[in-house]
């Protein structure tokens, strides 16, 4: 594995707030504050942590980078979101990050991922790309066509 991850606990809110720049809030689930999305989907009756659900903070010679957010739905690992600190982007940090949970998902999630999903906005053509060099395959266009559907198979 490139990176460390861990479990998210609070401690982190504030460090992820302060990566939410304008792109950030609009492409992410962010856009209140990541409190009010942890607490939306850690209050879910349907939530597991750690069985159907992942919160991971990512960090580098441990220092966090980002957070990346999963959820398993009918053997598909649902990539939610994914965020790198601002200063960091564009490093390619992205798709590493994505590549290790795919490759390393057992010691990072504790399962093995088979099948995944990625929702892309149209114009986030840096996530585009970042899941296309992970592995990711364009699958299919929402039928508002807001949401572009990505999917990943094992080989």
């Amino acid at each position: 594995m490139t990176y460390t991850y861990i479990d998210y606990m609070p401690d982190f809110e504030t460090i992820i707030d302060s990566w939410l720049d304008e792109d950030a809030a609009y492409y992410t689930g962010f856009e209140d504050g990541f409190a009010v999305y942890y607490n939306y989907w850690a209050k879910d009756p349907n939530t597991v942590l750690g069985e159907n659900f992942w919160m991971k903070i990512i960090l580098e010679n441990s220092v966090p980078i980002g957070v990346v957010v999963l959820s398993l739905a009918d053997d598909t690992v649902d990539f939610l979101e994914l965020l790198i600190d601002p200063t960091k982007r564009g490093q390619g940090i992205g798709t590493a990050v994505i590549g290790d949970v795919l490759k390393n998902s057992k010691d990072i999630l504790g399962r093995v991922i088979d099948r995944a999903e990625a929702c892309i906005y149209p114009s986030n053509v840096p996530s585009q790309k970042a899941f296309e060099k992970a592995g990711f395959q364009f699958d299919h266009t929402h039928p508002d066509g807001d949401i572009w559907y990505y999917t990943y198979k094992a080989k």
